[in-house]
């Protein structure tokens, strides 16, 4: 017997009413699982004995003083500038969607890189969405995104019932979900509403909206880094202008310049205090005898300096050790931001790579709330809730990622497959590129090679002018192809005609004066259309 049979091994027809039959869903929503992170600290080993500070009882002023450290605002800040630099795009099976949600979202990203970087700091980062109307889409755009004092603002909990547990007996109560809906600010009586707040926790674990707070795990060496650069500093002061040490006979008497006499210690205690004023020191030179009762190599009286063992270098090196310890808190690989004592630059490489890797995945944790609660918001505003789905996506940061991306842009172009924008190209090199275009046209022999060559400089004056107006289209066509995209077209859009050596002033500004009546968006619905218009009049004007 062939045929499909059944987990038990019966024979099972397409008739069969259980064939391809669907299994029981399960609970569905905010059911199971009250979920509220708690931060357990352990400070202690195994048996007892305190081996580190309780870190769970740091406060938000606590970590935005850290932040003022050397050493922390450099990776904050690295890793800031670093994410905005992510390149990325918006996908949607809707172009018209995605077009829509990447223009917005490119208009505010800036202002969102450094909201979401207040996480870095704090754990988490309270942000107010500010929409508007905008009268040209006719559609609902985020205009502002505001950050929060974290020290001011909380989250308003809303409670959901949950669900019980299958078997559970009659009568139990279901416990209370908390579910995510908007901010408390300090000052205002009514929460924020969800659709107009952005609560984003890092990394979040165990469902604690606070994120993790990367300087947590950096407060022990910027603890001991503060301590430390006091110290250096009182011991560079106090070692830099040493304390002299002066010894003198207790029970003899000096006689002053005056004739005076005075006690020796209090005469060495006035040399002392002339060293300080940088006044000069006379001493008696009166040398100590030997038991034997020769002279030694001591004098009676003497002037030292109390000088330390320890040098700067230690001090330097210790420092250095805490500034380490505070970037590999903060994710920052020692060669970031410092030379290897190897000089290795295969090492400086691979740091940076993994500082890369680092940051796609941080790129990860940003997508996910930026499509819930940004992305998801602005479709559900503008197309409606059943519209179809847009979506970052970061494209990968890394070496290899870079060589692929040139090795088969390389490819393309070699092939013709893909042309150069030279208008893009331009701005990003700072310069002006010109497209020289070679036209190649075949020399007809003469029919008689006797006969005198007819003088065709007239028709050759003319073709060249032909060619300038060629020149002249072609090169405005790629910039009203970008105005158009860009959404510049217009009497402020100022076309770049180049050439002007090529033709006559008042050709040039005749052409200029007739292109500025074109200049209208009302006219043209796009670059197509506006190049036809301007190719024909180019003609007219150049060629005439």
């Amino acid at each position: 017997m062939t045929g499909l049979v059944d987990a038990k091994g019966r024979p099972m027809s397409s008739s069969s009413p259980s064939l391809f039959k669907k299994a029981a869903a399960p609970t569905l929503g905010e059911a199971f699982g009250p979920w509220a992170g708690r931060d357990l600290t352990y400070m202690q080993m195994p048996g007892g004995g305190v081996v580190q500070f309780d870190l769970s009882r740091l406060t938000l002023s606590d970590f935005r003083q850290m932040s003022s450290h050397y050493q922390i605002n450099s990776s904050i800040s690295v890793l800031t500038f670093m994410l905005h630099q992510l390149d990325w795009t918006v996908e949607c099976s809707n172009a018209r969607i995605g077009a829509r949600v990447e223009e917005n979202l490119r208009e505010v990203w800036t202002r969102l890189v450094r909201a979401l970087s207040q996480a870095f700091i704090f754990g988490y980062s309270p942000n107010i969405l500010q929409w508007e109307n905008d009268i040209a889409s006719r559609g609902i755009v985020l205009t502002k995104i505001k950050d929060l004092v974290p020290e001011e603002a909380s989250v308003n909990w809303k409670l959901v019932d949950g669900a019980l547990p299958p078997g559970s007996p009659a009568g139990q109560v279901p416990p209370k979900i908390r579910v995510y809906d908007g901010i408390k600010q300090l000052g205002v009586n009514q929460p924020i509403p969800q659709q107009n707040s952005f609560w984003y926790p890092l990394l979040m674990e165990n469902g604690d909206y606070n994120g993790r707070k990367l300087l947590k795990y950096a407060f022990q060496p910027w603890y001991f880094s503060t301590l430390m650069h006091l110290f250096s500093n009182r011991y560079f002061e106090r070692f830099g202008e040493p304390v002299p040490i002066g010894r003198a006979p207790s029970d003899e008497k000096v006689t002053l310049a005056d004739g005076t006499t005075q006690n020796a210690n209090a005469y060495m205690a006035n040399m002392l205090q002339s060293i300080r004023s940088r006044a000069a020191v006379v001493l008696p030179s009166e040398r100590l005898t030997d038991a034997t009762g020769s002279p030694s190599d001591h004098y009676e009286y003497e002037i030292e300096y109390l000088e330390s063992q320890m040098r700067g270098a230690d001090f330097e090196r210790y420092m250095t050790r805490l500034d380490e310890e505070m970037s590999l808190a903060l994710f920052t690989p020692l060669l970031l931001m410092r030379t290897a004592d190897v000089g290795s630059y295969n090492l400086g490489v691979s740091h940076m790579q993994m500082y890369l890797w680092q940051l796609n995945a941080l790129a990860a944790d940003w997508a996910e709330y930026i499509n819930r609660y940004i992305i998801s918001p602005m479709v559900d505003f503008n197309f409606g809730t059943n519209a179809p789905r847009a979506k970052i996506n970061f494209y990968k940061m890394g070496k290899t990622q870079a060589e692929t991306n040139r090795a088969v842009l390389a490819a393309l172009l070699q092939n013709g497959a893909v042309k150069v924008d030279l208008t893009e190209l331009g701005q990003a090199t700072g310069l002006t590129l010109e497209e020289v275009q070679n036209v190649t046209e075949p020399v007809a022999a003469p029919s008689n090679p006797d006969a005198p060559q007819e003088d065709d400089r007239t028709s050759r004056v003319r073709d060249d002018k032909t060619r300038v107006s060629e020149q002249i289209t072609a090169r405005i066509a790629g910039q009203a192809k970008n105005a158009f995209k860009k959404g510049t077209f217009g009497k402020s859009w100022v076309p770049d005609y180049g050439f002007t050596s090529q033709v006559p002033d008042d050709k040039l500004g005749q052409l200029i004066r007739w292109n500025s009546d074109l200049l209208d968006p009302a006219l043209f619905d796009s670059a197509d259309e506006y190049m036809a218009v301007f190719s024909s009049g180019a003609k007219d004007i150049l060629d005439d």
